[in-house]
């Protein structure tokens, strides 16, 4: 499943910067599904505070998503995101690297303005870059639990929950 980065993919985060205010029409079928590349990312000490930075990496991907419902002007209220993610984060200043399976099944919520507003799991884990401000805590994040999510607050913090049974992963202090 897709992983929030640093910057608005969420990426998170890269993947992302995702309350809605409008009403949304629900799309009148599924559309098919599509391919997605997870991107690589350097994310700086600043933005995830970790007191390094950390370059995640793709080691393997075969994501596909869809759009399961829209709003008026046909832009993405909800999209399906699948598939096998495998990422590597690497501590730039010591080389020392973990590598995390975030293959699984995930919705994301997308405001009426395309900025992400949530991510909820619904099979399998996801990374989270959490900046400053956020809740209950930042850094960078492997969530799991079926209902694990992240809700994109408008001033560029986040919030995480994690599902039941599930847990969370502190990968700057496994880089540490």
């Amino acid at each position: 499943m897709r992983r929030i980065a640093a910057t608005a993919s969420g990426t998170a985060f890269t993947v992302l910067a995702l309350g809605l205010t409008l009403g949304a029409a629900p799309a009148l079928a599924d559309t098919p599904w599509t391919p997605y590349e997870q991107q690589d990312a350097l994310v700086p000490a600043a933005r995830s505070t970790c007191a390094f930075d950390v370059q995640e990496s793709v080691v393997e991907d075969a994501e596909r998503y869809r759009t399961t419902a829209t709003y008026p002007d046909g832009s993405p209220k909800t999209q399906v995101f699948q598939g096998t993610l495998v990422m590597s984060y690497t501590n730039t200043t010591t080389g020392t690297t973990v590598t995390h399976d975030l293959s699984g099944t995930g919705v994301f919520e997308y405001n009426a303005d395309g900025s992400p507003a949530s991510l909820t799991s619904t099979h399998g884990p996801f990374g989270a870059t959490m900046p400053a401000g956020s809740t209950p805590d930042t850094g960078i994040f492997v969530l799991s639990g079926h209902g694990a999510s992240v809700t994109f607050n408008a001033d560029g913090t986040r919030s995480y929950q994690v599902g039941p049974s599930g847990s969370v992963i502190d990968v700057c202090a496994e880089l540490d």
